[in-house]
């Protein structure tokens, strides 16, 4: 069992969760072919707040730019990609049950409350980003989730049948590992 896992699951201090919140503007940027937004001397929900509206303003004038939103898609899911694997290998994820296990401590250290199973289902009762998400903004960042997803459990495919931003009262999806080939 992963020792770290388990302490962080007790206590994440506020430091770590700056850093990583910074590291995902950056690599969201980084996607978007875009500056890294300021979030120095921000409290954490500051620097949420800023984020949500970096990423709602950065997908707007995609959209509005007649910009390739599937290539942006497919660029957020390789940075946070390598997010997510850097995160199994910091935290020494060995199996379903540890890789669950860090995505609700990862998701709840930006304000997202996720239910996430070992075989893959998704259920996300409570978002911070949602009073700042349309459908769009919502369905291009999911390549972030993908992609962290597939960095801790295994290559795979996230897959919604429910959004808030579409009128549900949760997030539902599942994430479909793909199996190694023998």
């Amino acid at each position: 069992m992963s020792l770290k896992l388990r302490f962080a699951e007790i206590f994440l201090p506020g430091p770590i969760r700056k850093r990583k919140i910074s590291e995902l503007a950056a690599l969201t940027a980084r996607g978007f072919g875009l500056s890294v937004p300021r979030l120095e001397g921000l409290s954490i929900p500051g620097r949420l707040e800023a984020y949500a509206r970096f990423t709602r303003g950065s997908v707007d004038a995609a959209v509005a730019a007649g910009a390739d939103l599937a290539a942006i898609r497919t660029r957020l899911r390789g940075e946070a990609l390598a997010f997510g694997r850097e995160l199994a290998l910091v935290f020494g994820i060995r199996g379903r049950d540890e890789a669950a296990r860090l995505l609700r401590l990862a998701y709840r250290a930006i304000g997202i409350d996720i239910e996430a199973e070992t075989d893959g289902r998704i259920r996300v009762p409570r978002c911070a980003f949602r009073e700042y998400y349309g459908p769009e903004t919502c369905r291009t960042i999911a390549a972030l989730d993908e992609g962290i997803m597939a960095g801790i459990m295994g290559e795979g495919r996230l897959v919604f049948s429910a959004r808030m931003t579409e009128g549900h009262p949760d997030c539902r999806a599942v994430f479909h590992v793909r199996e190694a080939r023998p």
